[in-house]
């Protein structure tokens, strides 16, 4: 991207924290429709909003097929998990949270940490979308692998929580620990506006473990540190700051965010794997296409992705040439002959 696309992104990065700046400020809920559409405008502006409506809509679909399935999970019968033995057991007898929370939390008044640990929790779906985004822009191959790292991340935790359901330290140890989320929302005096889309959907309170706003910062982290070191350093300075935010405001224990990791390493692994396997198969097509056998597997095509269509493309461009030179060539032999 050079020239006027460097500067339109750049203004899409600005355009992008006025809006999401005014959601906070106003008290509206960041939810992953709103995400997509601000990022639609900037892919319209860019003049691929046909692609990022193809590319996009499938994720947006599968994840909030996840969002509604989550709320089922609490409805399996099984009996909540209390993991702050096992908090305590890592940390010498100590929660976290509460350390925390007795040396830097006020409850009667609005701490400058208390709305920045806040703006970090409430990023948890800008951040993966807008990220993501990037990655579209600059080679769609990779944007398929995280997506697809990012939903298995999601449906693994999905599974967890069916049959070993948490509940997040706010929840388990009322009377000590300080949901501080809701208590500065009041504070400021805002009611949050959620969409008729969200406020329809059940809510899960024991959904703690693994903790998804610390793993999904990590697998952006995992896909830009291939290619982009400065971006990939900046997620991970973002996914610490997600981790103690998160324990902090009292969400999550630390070891909800230890197994986010461990989720992160599975999906990432399990991704790739069959990427390259897909990559394999491509590659056998290629090899058996002359013999006609290619035909017999149509399905690999379309998993093969976007990098077969480019490959293709660029091969039919050579043939073209190829036989544009070949025209010439023969025109100029019958002019000799003439």
């Amino acid at each position: 991207m050079r020239g006027h696309p460097r500067i339109l992104l750049s203004g899409s990065l600005v355009y992008l924290g006025l809006v999401f700046g005014v959601m906070l400020w106003r008290g509206i809920e960041i939810e992953p429709q709103w995400v997509v559409l601000a990022l639609l405008v900037i892919a319209i502006a860019l003049g691929r909003g046909r692609q990022f409506i193809f590319d996009f809509l499938p994720f947006l679909l599968l994840f909030f097929a996840y969002e509604v399935m989550r709320g089922f999970a609490s409805k399996t019968g099984f009996a909540p998990h209390d993991l702050s033995g096992l908090e305590r057991l890592l940390f010498a007898g100590r929660l976290p949270t509460l350390v925390l929370q007795s040396a830097l939390y006020r409850p009667d008044r609005i701490g400058w940490l208390d709305l920045l640990g806040m703006f970090f929790y409430f990023m948890h779906f800008v951040l993966p979308l807008a990220v993501g985004f990037v990655f579209w822009l600059r080679d769609r191959d990779r944007y398929w692998r995280f997506a697809a790292a990012l939903l298995l991340v999601s449906y693994l935790a999905f599974v967890t929580y069916l049959f070993f359901p948490s509940r997040p330290p706010w929840l388990e140890l009322q009377h000590q620990v300080h949901h501080i989320a809701p208590e500065t929302i009041s504070k400021l005096g805002l009611d949050y506006f959620v969409s008729p889309v969200y406020s329809h959907l059940d809510p899960n309170l024991v959904a703690a473990f693994p903790s998804l706003h610390v793993a999904f910062p990590v697998v952006a982290a995992v896909y830009a540190w291939w290619h982009e070191r400065r971006l990939a350093l900046l997620l991970v300075a973002w996914s610490l700051c997600v981790c103690f935010s998160v324990v902090y405001l009292g969400e999550h224990y630390v070891v909800d965010a230890l197994d986010g990791l461990v989720y992160v390493a599975v999906a990432v692994f399990l991704v790739e794997r069959v990427g390259r396997r897909l990559l394999a198969a491509e590659a056998w097509l290629g090899r058996t296409s002359a013999n006609g056998r290619a035909g017999q597997l149509p399905w690999l095509r379309l998993l093969a992705g976007s990098r077969t269509h480019q490959e293709a493309d660029g091969r039919g461009d050579q043939e073209h040439v190829a036989d544009a030179d070949r025209d010439q060539q023969q025109r100029r032999e019958a002019r000799r002959r003439g």
